[in-house]
């Protein structure tokens, strides 16, 4: 199996285990008599979740096995994506401003400036594209030993 088809197993089996969490909360208490109560057997849904858990972890370390000779990388794209994250939030606020509904002014100073915050954030995110494009390839290219098929 290829690791970008790992990784979208990754995906499913943690939504299937969200939505068998879910049924099991849901589930779990019931008024007596309900005509629907049997329908489920939390049980069932439990054995099911601990198998899907289990699946997953095996999963999880294989998919950081293969991702050893790239996990700088991942680690590098996460940090500059933060970076772009946080440089947006950044205010660059800058002038004479009126407060509110007031006649009251306030001068603001930046020491970045919008059009300098966003060269910034123009850089970090081609930097973001080349290591995206790197770890694309090599999750499709990359083969990981993976032969255990998810319960339904």
């Amino acid at each position: 199996m290829k690791l970008q088809k790992a990784l979208k197993l990754r995906k499913s089996l943690a939504g299937d285990i969200t939505r068998l969490k879910t049924q099991i909360a849901n589930k779990n208490s019931y008024i007596e008599g309900s005509v629907n109560a049997d329908k489920y057997s939390v049980q069932k849904l439990y054995d099911e979740l601990q198998k899907k858990i289990e699946l997953l972890i095996n999963l999880k370390f294989v998919i950081n096995e293969a991702n050893r000779e790239i996990q700088a990388n991942i680690y590098k794209l996460s940090e500059l994506k933060a970076l772009i994250a946080f440089w947006n939030s950044v205010s660059v606020q800058e002038g004479t401003q009126v407060i509110g509904y007031s006649d009251k002014t306030q001068t603001y100073k930046v020491q970045f400036d919008e059009e300098t915050r966003n060269k910034m954030v123009a850089d970090f995110q081609k930097q973001v594209d080349v290591l995206q494009e790197e770890i694309d390839t090599y999750n499709y290219t990359t083969d990981v030993q993976w032969d255990e098929k998810p319960t339904a």
